[in-house]
């Protein structure tokens, strides 16, 4: 069995000294030339759009909101029988779908299509009964539950042993649906607040070009829609985690850390839980220490929600650079794998002989610098949604009051670039 870390990243591409060097000074350059030049008055502090309501008809339709339901739950219930009667082997397709085509196609698909994960949930769609499909309004309920359940996630991916054996993931794939399940039952409400994958998805969706208001669809700019967005209680707290589980996905695929492993005498899974909780720990601390001189006589907590939203484009820029490799490469063999899902010589689509392209690879230099490009822009609009926010409330708007965040995010984007120049 290949160990968890031959599907959920790629290393084989570390950036070049060089281009860490030219993304840490560029982010530096950059952050203090909005510090201290940039526009002076709020921008994007509302969600003004163009409407779309033919649009809206046309994805509201029975026949494409249906055929799109059907579509995506009929791969969910070809990944859940390869999970129940595949063979428990790395090409088995649930593998590939719940740590490639599942956690990182959440970014792929909803940065340039928005709330999708949502409109297609295979549970909302079995709790359909319960109105878990009709279109509300934000719900304004803590995500913590949401946060808690990635960090589980995270957890499974980077530190049980056997992450990628049936066995585990029947197991979590259980505990998963219970978690939803039990809490959907009471109230549909508890999808969005706790559901990892659509907190996650509903979150990165805020980037995208679209947003309903009123149950009309309506296209504005991504950093619009992102600034404008008054994040729900325990936003902060997903950033973080994600955040934080990312950074030490890289530091865990690290020369570094694969020796101290090796040499210390504390078994694996004990060492890579404290290293995991030590990450995220890390995140939170920074972060708020980054968010107390804005708090404008707000709670702290109330704060760190507040900018949580500047911490968004970072989540999406580094885990982009981070998986984006990873993606291209195991989501053409996850398609590949699923002609057989049950590992026994089927060709249900006709290509189980085919091999994944790996074009990309033959040109590394240019991976590497959309890397740093990809981590330097999302600390960019990071930062530009951040000054935003701040401009906003007169009295912490001022550079000596921002300062100390953007310190953070420069902290967190620069300890990215290191940790993917490390490899």
């Amino acid at each position: 069995m290949t160990p968890l870390h031959g599907i959920a990243s790629r290393s084989d591409l570390p950036l070049p000294f060089e281009a860490v060097l030219a993304g840490a000074g560029a982010v530096l350059l950059l952050t203090f030339w909005i510090l201290l030049f940039a526009w002076r008055r709020p921008r994007y502090d509302d969600d003004t759009g163009t409407p779309m309501p033919r649009l809206t008809r046309f994805v509201d339709s029975p026949p494409v909101a249906l055929g799109l339901r059907v579509l995506v739950g009929a791969v969910w219930l070809l990944a859940a029988v390869a999970l129940v009667l595949g063979a428990d082997r790395i090409d088995n397709p649930a593998v590939g779908f719940i740590y490639v085509w599942l956690w990182v196609g959440l970014v792929v698909v909803s940065l340039p299509f928005g709330q999708v994960y949502a409109a297609t949930s295979p549970v909302r769609s079995l709790l359909a009964w319960r109105g878990a499909t009709v279109r509300h309004t934000d719900d304004r309920g803590s995500r913590v539950p949401g946060a808690i359940a990635l960090l589980a996630f995270l957890f499974l991916e980077l530190v049980v042993p056997g992450g990628v054996t049936l066995p585990v993931l029947r197991a979590a794939a259980a505990i998963w649906l219970v978690w939803v399940l039990a809490g959907a039952l009471r109230s549909t409400a508890w999808i969005g607040r706790a559901e990892p994958f659509e907190v996650y998805a509903s979150t990165v969706a805020r980037m995208s070009p679209w947003r309903r208001r009123d149950g009309v669809i309506h296209r504005l700019g991504p950093l619009r829609n992102l600034a404008s967005w008054a994040p729900p209680s325990g936003t902060w707290a997903v950033a973080v985690v994600l955040l934080g589980g990312t950074a030490f996905d890289a530091l865990s695929n690290s020369a570094a850390w694969v020796r101290a492993t090796q040499d210390s005498a504390v078994p694996a899974w004990l060492l890579g839980t404290a290293g995991l909780l030590s990450a995220v720990g890390l995140v939170w601390a920074l972060y708020a220490i980054g968010c107390r001189p804005l708090r404008d006589g707000a709670s702290l907590r109330a704060t760190m929600d507040r900018y949580s939203t500047g911490l968004v484009p970072l989540v999406v820029g580094y885990c982009s650079a981070h998986y984006g490799t990873m993606f291209y490469l195991e989501g053409q063999r996850t398609a590949i794998w699923f002609n057989d899902p049950l590992g026994r010589g089927h060709n249900l689509f006709g290509f189980v002989e085919a091999a994944p392209d790996v074009t990309l690879f033959a040109f590394p230099a240019v991976v590497a610098w959309t890397q740093v490009l990809l981590i330097v822009g999302g600390h960019i609009l990071g930062v530009l949604v951040t000054h935003d926010i701040a401009l906003r409330a007169p009295t912490v708007g001022t550079a000596r009051h921002q300062l100390p965040l953007l310190v953070v995010m420069v902290a967190f984007t620069v300890g990215g670039l290191l940790l993917m120049f490390g490899g």
